[in-house]
């Protein structure tokens, strides 16, 4: 999907909060592009970073209303102060020729770059696991992950759209910082706001429905990819498949068991079974009794 105005308009957004201050590394998936239908989207970027904004005629390319014209997402971050690479199978733009599908994180690449973007890529990738492996591996501790992804509909875009808990389910495996989680009304407007569930009963739905989710996450830890259990599932799976999963607390590995460590997201991004409400140890333990006497569980 390259980088649209919602995607200009966060960055302007983050620069300004302050977000950016310590990103001086870039490394996006895929060999992006940038479009843009309002050179004023443009413009304000580059005032944010403190940058001169270029001329009409290198703007130019940038400028289109439908996202079918691309001008190089490396012109655009090598101008707002950044130094960048990219990944893509196709060596566009210079770039690391990986195979996201099944290519590791070169060594040299790992833990090395501030901020690691994904502009609609993984979406067009079976293997999600490799994929959002490598996005971990080459991010720094203290690094920014960023994603703008198909959220609702987009028919036939990509083998995937992606739900909040997704990255809900990841953060709390691999001790990530969520920063922000948004959903961009239309991918070719600049507008987004942040996620909460409600927002379904008002956005509208149909074949033409582009709705994007935005989600900005901090990578904390140098520790090796944890796989998340999806939340609602969790108290369902035997301890034997659980004992297979570990999660990142605070930098430290430990066991996947629902109630025996970290496994709940919260304000204070920690839950443990000293403060997990009472009313669930007890249902979680009921339901543990239930199917040792080989009892059907609701």
């Amino acid at each position: 999907m390259g980088l649209g105005p919602d995607v200009l308009a966060l960055y302007r957004q983050m620069k300004l909060l302050g977000a950016f201050d310590k990103v001086t590394d870039v490394i996006e998936l895929g060999s992006q592009g940038v479009w843009c239908p309002d050179p004023r989207l443009l413009t304000g970027l580059f005032e944010a970073f403190d940058k001169p904004v270029p001329s009409p005629q290198e703007l130019q390319p940038y400028l289109n209303s439908d996202g079918t014209g691309y001008a190089s997402s490396r012109h655009l971050h090598e101008h707002l102060g950044f130094n960048y690479t990219c990944i893509d199978l196709d060596g566009n733009f210079g770039s690391l020729q990986l195979d996201l599908n099944f290519d590791p994180a070169p060594p040299d690449f790992r833990n090395r770059y501030d901020l690691t973007t994904n502009h609609g890529t993984t979406e067009h990738l079976l293997n999600q696991y490799n994929a959002f492996k490598v996005i971990h591996d080459i991010t720094r501790p203290g690094g920014l992950m960023l994603h703008a992804l198909p959220f609702t509909v987009h028919l036939d875009h990509g083998f995937f759209n992606y739900q909040p808990n997704f990255f809900e389910a990841l953060a709390r495996y691999n001790s990530y910082k969520t920063l922000g989680i948004w959903v961009g009304l239309d991918w070719t407007l600049s507008s987004f706001v942040p996620w909460q569930p409600q927002l379904l009963d008002y956005l509208v739905m149909n074949g033409k429905t582009r709705h994007l989710l935005l989600v900005l996450q901090e990578k904390m830890y140098d520790t090796e990819f944890s796989v998340p259990i999806q939340g609602v599932y969790e108290g369902m799976l035997p301890e034997v498949a659980t004992s297979r999963y570990q999660l990142v607390v605070d930098g430290e590995y430990y066991s996947g068991r629902r109630f025996t460590h970290v496994v709940q997201s919260a304000p204070s991004n920690r839950v443990t079974i000293d403060n997990y409400p009472g009313r669930e140890i007890a249902r979680e333990l009921g339901k543990r009794v239930l199917r040792r006497l080989g009892l059907r569980v609701r």
